[in-house]
């Protein structure tokens, strides 16, 4: 009924003054749909819009509505108000900053289903939308709405190239670009060049393909990532899939099989600064989203392009993601790969990249009957000083406080270290005893003293800021590794005419006159021979513990992988942008391992 049907015509005109001359509210956009939103009729939440159910829209919104930005890109798991954000700001747009507006679906028939189950009941719960509909109700259809102030709203679909022309547009909302024909996100940002730095284009989507329009865009971004404040550390950081584990005893070791009420039990977020455990509870998630915030990832992004990215971690149970993520990597294993793409793409909001997630190359590592920290294996070697080699510890009888054969590797980054401790027997076998991430040169020297690793078994790689490795490992006896990745040399000569995996010893000059003692070593042979170890097929056996992290295995499992060069010469390359901290110390162990004559050096 026209809410105006039942008044005089000078009633009529007298409020089109007051709604023409009346001034824009001043409230952020999230405030006055908080005021003004009376129900989202299609929100599983009852009643009207709250920003505390879905923080991370307020910096969205106010992005879209901020006159210095120009484009906004969001990627963001499905289900989480990626779409809502932009449908309550097209509301607010409406009563206080009308322009020329063009929202756009994947197809027509998508578009008229927007319009007609999402946007228009939005605006009827909208009072202030509301009293802007049209008298006329062939103004009012789904495929346009011409309000009464003045702003034409067209919602139709990208894929239909006509609907891309003839139009000048202020405000351009793109759903599902990921969906969209290859050029037509630039087709469409075309329509707001009549309006200037006025125009504004919003972009969302959950992720699709590496390399496609919507990752561009998104990659030329400020890439703001929704992140969590630690109440335990303060450390302000992702929500990171890699930092969701859960109990390692919940797979059968015999069947392979998981036990997921035991996965969904167990699951927990892990702070990645200080290792603190967060239970997979709705309790929890609002208390950690009270004091998340967007923080920019690319220092570098193009001017007046705002991104912001998020996934279902901040919303959804650990748990449940938990077993979803298994049971996709088992189909994935047995060659159906569709639904681990999906839980990527539309779960994790992460492009999906064929090669970086090929699971089929993946191998396998059971573990064995110990856990992490346990130390007290009879095989592993322990200094005979005497002699000048090395025992198994179940037939030494002298000295307890006797060296033991351990390595400590650790990948150095920027601002951080991932560790590994394996413990080593003088025939090859192994066990990893500690694994993990410290921030400090004096957490690596701690984990040295705890772990009773000698100094002259610390190998750090130098690769990345060298000269102050350099530093640490001249004063602290230790030793820097970098890894060759030239391909195809798997050896390097010595003085004695002998082939080893490490290159000839080369010292780096440090301050106060100190050298550190250096040695390229070949990512092609170690990585080999770790293949060989993990696989079985070697007679040494390579262990590890019946509670190994998740994120260990995730890292030495298919992070990298084996290839030849167009040269024909082989090569291990990585994995897209897969994390491989783990796997590059665990090649850097292989190398300690041949530098302690535990593996014979090649005639």
């Amino acid at each position: 009924m026209n809410p105006f049907s039942a008044k005089s015509p000078l009633e009529r005109v007298r409020d089109a003054l007051f709604s023409a001359w009346n001034p824009p509210e001043t409230l952020t956009p999230a405030k006055w749909c908080e005021r003004h939103i009376a129900e989202i009729p299609y929100s599983p939440i009852p009643g009207a819009f709250r920003l505390e159910n879905a923080p991370m829209m307020r910096a969205v919104m106010e992005a879209i509505v901020n006159p210095r930005i120009q484009t906004v890109s969001i990627i963001a798991s499905i289900q989480s108000s990626k779409t809502l954000a932009p449908e309550l700001t097209l509301a607010y747009i409406i009563a206080n900053m009308p322009g020329p507006a063009l929202w756009l679906d994947t197809t027509d028939a998508n578009a008229k289903n927007e319009s007609e189950s999402r946007l228009q009941p939005l605006f009827e719960n909208c009072k202030p939308v509301k009293n802007l509909f049209p008298f006329d109700k062939n103004k009012k259809r789904n495929a346009a709405i011409f309000f009464r102030n003045g702003m034409p709203l067209w919602i139709l679909g990208a894929n239909n190239k006509r609907n891309l022309q003839s139009r000048s547009i202020r405000w351009l909302f793109g759903d599902e670009t990921w969906l969209w024909a290859p050029g037509r996100m630039s087709e469409a940002e075309a329509r707001v060049s009549a309006f200037g730095r006025l125009g504004k284009c919003v972009f969302f989507s959950q992720a699709g393909f590496a390399g496609d329009d919507t990752d561009v865009k998104f990659r030329s971004s400020t890439q703001n990532e929704w992140c969590f404040e630690c109440p335990h550390c303060g450390a302000v950081r992702p929500f990171k899939w890699e930092n969701v584990h859960w109990d390692a005893l919940a797979k059968d070791a015999e069947t392979g099989k998981w036990d997921f009420s035991r996965v969904r039990e167990s699951a927990k977020l892990f702070c990645a600064e200080c290792g603190a455990a967060f239970d997979d509870t709705e309790g929890t998630r609002t208390r950690l989203s009270k004091t998340a915030r967007f923080v920019p990832q690319n220092a570098n992004a193009a001017a007046g392009v705002e991104g912001f990215h998020w996934n279902a971690l901040a919303t959804m149970s650990w748990g449940v993601l938990a077993e979803m993520f298994l049971r996709a990597t088992a189909e994935a294993r047995a060659g159906n790969p569709d639904n681990l793409k999906a839980f990527f793409q539309k779960r994790l909001a992460i492009p999906w990249n064929e090669e970086e997630h090929d699971f089929a190359a993946e191998v396998f590592t059971e573990t064995s009957d110990y856990t992490l920290g346990q130390d007290d294996w009879d095989l592993e070697g322990v200094a005979d000083a005497a002699t000048r080699s090395f025992v198994p510890a179940g037939e030494w009888t002298g000295d307890p406080a006797a060296p033991r054969l351990r390595f400590l590797t650790a990948d150095v980054q920027e601002g951080y270290f991932y560790f590994v401790i394996r413990s080593w027997s003088p025939h090859g076998d192994s066990r990893l005893i500690n694994c993990g991430m410290v921030q400090t040169f004096d957490e690596i020297a701690q984990l040295r003293d705890k772990w009773r690793v000698p100094a002259r078994f610390v190998f750090l790689d130098g690769s990345f800021n060298t000269q102050r490795v350099a530093e640490w490992c001249a004063k602290n006896r230790a030793i820097v590794l970098m890894g060759d990745r030239v391909a195809g040399r798997a050896f390097f000569r010595h003085p004695d005419k002998r082939e080893r995996v490490y290159a000839p010893r080369r010292l780096i000059k440090t301050s106060g006159n100190n050298v550190a003692e250096s040695y390229y070593f070949s990512n092609l042979s170690c990585k080999d021979k770790l293949t060989e170890l993990r696989s079985g097929e070697s007679p040494a056996k390579w262990e590890l513990p019946s509670d190994v992290p998740v994120n260990y295995l995730r890292q030495i499992s298919g992070s990298e992988y084996r290839t030849l060069t167009a040269a024909n010469k082989p090569i291990w390359l990585q994995r897209g942008r897969r994390p491989n901290h783990f796997f590059d110390c665990e090649s850097m162990q292989i190398c300690a391992a041949h530098m302690a004559n535990i593996f014979q050096p090649k005639e």
